[in-house]
């Protein structure tokens, strides 16, 4: 124990427990998903990849969201995203990403196919200065290290500052995303774009950023990409 945590003792983010930010029973309530969708139809799919018939020429390759949407996993985003910004929450938050996607054969699959690129959602400046941190770039920080790939996070741009996503109906999140991102100038020649990519948030619901993002990169000349959250919201 730090002499931090001796000063600051840590409490569970769900329950309020002492010991650390999951106690232990808080922890055993975080499922890992199963109830993987088509980003195009939201049917059911084979470890959340995009239907072939759905597939068209700017789509998501797939979405792999590692955990169920629960009230464990709400709180767990909350905190990690909004204030008070426990970023700690990396930590928790990234080994139960790895866990999962040790046990998607679609991820391997794509992964060892195609040698993806990892590019984290970016925050607009003002929700950057705000928070101190992008939680997608310390999430993609997580993976990258475990499966020895590499991090893009300077190509994809954030030029508009939106609505918070949580607070809008599905057809509203695609209105307020759209035009959200673009290329960094300097990495805009087509040598420059990854053949391939992984794009990494912390939560999908209706794919609306994630479709986004997938369409400008797919426009600069990247060929592949999937999406992966840390968990999918029902």
């Amino acid at each position: 124990m730090s002499f931090l945590d001796l000063i600051f003792p840590k409490k569970c983010i769900n329950c309020r427990r002492f010991g650390d930010f999951i106690c232990s029973d808080c922890f055993s309530r975080i499922k890992f998903n199963d109830n993987f969708q088509c980003p195009v139809c939201f049917r059911p799919s084979v470890n959340g990849l995009t239907h072939p018939v759905c597939k068209a020429r700017y789509s998501l390759d797939g979405v792999i969201s590692v955990v169920a949407y629960s009230p464990v996993t709400k709180r767990m985003i909350q905190q990690f995203k909004y204030k008070p910004y426990v970023s700690k929450l990396k930590d928790t938050i990234g080994e139960i990403m790895i866990e999962g996607l040790l046990q998607n054969e679609s991820f391997y699959s794509f992964i060892e196919k195609y040698t993806p690129a990892l590019i984290p959602v970016p925050l607009s400046m003002k929700k950057f200065r705000s928070r101190g941190y992008n939680h997608a770039e310390l999430l993609a920080s997580y993976v990258a290290k475990y499966f020895h790939l590499v991090i893009s996070n300077k190509l994809l741009v954030r030029v508009k500052d939106t609505r918070p996503q949580y607070k809008l109906g599905k057809k509203e999140r695609f209105e307020n995303i759209r035009g959200a991102f673009n290329i960094r100038e300097s990495a805009g020649r087509r040598t420059e774009i990854p053949k391939s990519v992984i794009i990494i948030d912390d939560i999908a619901t209706s794919f609306a950023t994630l479709h986004e993002a997938a369409k400008v990169l797919k426009r600069a000349g990247t060929k592949k990409v999937l999406g992966i959250t840390f968990a999918k919201e029902l």
